[in-house]
């Protein structure tokens, strides 16, 4: 059996949290500030979808599924534009409630928001359940990227076809996402340019695959960074305390400790102080990525400014692993309502951890490696080897690290000049930043009209969320930005001359 790095573990757990998407906001001007959203709501409908949309025998062609689809016509009207989200990893409602922008905007543009659930998560299982769905291979093999985004475009022509009944070419496409959703809305305005006009992708790392970014330790940094922006010591704090727990942990008196310090469900053994720092691990990298300006529960109940909320926590005492537990608590149980700290529950919810488990695997390979010489992690480097023959003996299918390159990025990783008409936004806060559109600001990089824009206090698209009147100017800005480019991509085409 390989041993998969630590760090290139969590790196499947972590990406999994890419999807905290939602957000939202009217449409400019200082109102956006004070606007409070109303609680959205829209219908549940299941459209049947085929498990293989690349194979031509009949039986393929006749094996289906049924996708989950949530649709809000509010504020639809015959003509007007359709904003198409583009399900990640998880329970499509997830992605819903944390998608305001998309309900707040939806006024200005007559439009219907639709919601798509991305297949083998939530309930859109190809072979009825989870378990079965990943029962073997044969059945777990049609997670792909080509056949989510295949169900998309289904979805996309039979809406405009047939569930209203209007096929006029007036009515417009946009997609969003955020995360891997950013990824799949920019990809699906890339492959399929004749449904799609226009897309927002938000904190989508495009470019954090292998043989894109040899700086794989640039996440940890960036999150180290952070934290030390909110208490010049705490990175000093956290990076102390790994060999501490490592070493409190090698004792059944030091397990003891730790289990009453941090308040775990259950005494730690050996295999729980490992599990417990790599709790801690997921934990500072998620909180990077919802450092919000004000209280959120998208990925647990967390108080306005989370980084530093815990850093100010850690001054309750100078030993390093009581501060640190103190600090931990606040993650782990903000609300108080929880009596313990369960390091075996799944701290994603409603993200769907065995199917990105599958597509981080063999797919979606995003490398991430920490320095503990330029950050506050232990010193971890990811090797695409070692991972590779991990996920291969795991899933019993072969990985393609560098597919996604090629079909999506260009053969230098970055090569978008075919694109057109996409925003890119990225939150200088999110550590996933990095892995996306952030660090070329100053360069073209597509074809026409793809906005790039770095959000300054802005964490993991920020810009999707409600707007809040906490909300930084920062993002209200990137938010009009963003409303000015749908406007361009939803105005009528120009008249064709007729030669």
């Amino acid at each position: 059996m390989v041993n998969i790095p630590q760090e290139a573990m969590l790196t499947l757990l972590l990406l999994a949290a890419l999807v905290q998407i939602g957000l939202s906001q009217r449409l400019m001007g200082s109102l956006l500030k004070n606007h409070v959203p109303q609680e959205n709501t829209w219908k549940t409908i299941f459209v049947k979808q085929k498990v293989d949309h690349f194979a031509f025998d009949r039986a393929s062609q006749e094996r289906l599924f049924s996708q989950k689809i949530l649709i809000n016509l509010d504020h639809w009207k015959p003509g007007g534009a359709l904003f198409f989200y583009t399900g990640n990893e998880g329970a499509i409602e997830l992605f819903a409630q944390n998608t305001g922008f998309i309900f707040d905007i939806a006024p200005a543009f007559d439009a219907a928001v639709v919601f798509a659930e991305h297949r083998y998560y939530g309930v859109s299982m190809p072979f009825g359940s989870l378990n079965e769905s990943f029962s073997d291979w044969t059945k777990s093999r049609y997670l792909t990227v080509e056949q989510a985004m295949a169900d998309f475009a289904e979805n996309i022509v039979w809406l405009r076809e047939t569930y209203f009944k209007s096929n006029d070419y007036f009515t417009r496409v946009i997609t969003f996402g955020g995360s891997y959703g950013g990824m799949l809305a920019a990809w699906m305005r890339a492959k399929y340019p004749g449904l799609v006009q226009g897309a927002i992708a938000a904190s989508a790392p495009v470019w954090m695959f292998p043989g894109m970014s040899q700086d794989t330790a640039a996440p940890y940094r960036l999150i180290t960074e952070v934290f030390r922006d909110a208490q010049s010591d705490c990175p000093a704090k956290i990076s102390k305390s790994w060999d501490m727990i490592t070493k409190m942990g090698g004792t059944k008196t030091g397990r003891n400790q730790l289990s009453k310090l941090f308040r775990t469900c259950k005494q730690l053994d050996s295999d729980g102080v490992v599990a417990l720092s790599n709790w801690l691990n997921g934990m500072y990298f998620d909180m990077a990525m919802v450092n919000y300006p004000y209280p959120t529960s998208f990925l647990a109940d967390l108080p306005a400014w989370p980084v530093k909320e815990f850093c100010k926590r850690t001054n309750v005492s100078d030993d390093v692993i009581t501060a640190i537990a103190a600090g931990a608590q606040m993650y782990s149980n903000y609300t108080g309502q929880l009596r313990c700290l369960d390091l075996d529950s799944d701290p994603a919810g409603d993200l769907g951890m065995t199917g990105w488990d599958f597509q981080a695997c063999l797919e979606m390979i995003l490398p991430i490696s920490s320095n503990r010489s330029t950050d506050m992690f232990p010193d971890e480097q990811f090797d695409l080897e070692s991972y590779v023959a991990y996920c291969e003996e795991r899933w019993n299918s072969t990985a393609r690290p560098f597919w996604l390159k090629y079909y999506f990025g260009g053969g230098d990783g970055y090569d978008f000049s075919g694109f057109s008409n996409i925003f890119f936004s990225n939150g200088r806060l999110d550590p996933w930043a990095v892995g996306g559109t952030a660090l070329i600001l100053d360069e073209d990089i597509c074809l026409s009209d793809c906005p790039n824009v770095l959000i300054e206090d802005g964490a993991h698209h920020l810009d999707l969320r409600s707007s809040n009147p906490a909300d930084p100017e920062s993002v209200l800005m990137a938010r009009k930005l963003e409303v000015e480019a749908i406007k361009r991509w939803t105005s009528p085409p120009a008249t064709k001359v007729e030669l």
